[in-house]
């Protein structure tokens, strides 16, 4: 079964974009080399957390749930 990760690749760009530039030099090249690896989306996860509140407006929580959400989905397809 061939994993389709590409809107949550979408998603953690559009959050990427909101980074500052070394920050973006960092997380861009995670997001570009992802595979869905879990070992790879933990890493993932634990740097939106350190990248606070300019990973978007609202809840962080929210957005990490709708991360984990994407991750999530890209199993569940056929």
């Amino acid at each position: 079964m061939e994993k389709d990760f590409e809107p949550l690749k979408a998603r953690l760009r559009r959050i990427c974009d909101r980074l500052d530039a070394d920050e973006q030099a960092y997380f861009r090249p995670l997001i570009d080399k992802f595979a869905g690896l879990t070992s790879e989306f933990q890493r993932i996860m634990r740097d939106l957390g350190k990248f606070g509140d300019k990973i978007g407006e609202g809840s962080k929580f929210e957005i990490y749930r709708e991360v984990q959400h994407l991750y999530d989905q890209a199993f569940r397809k056929k």
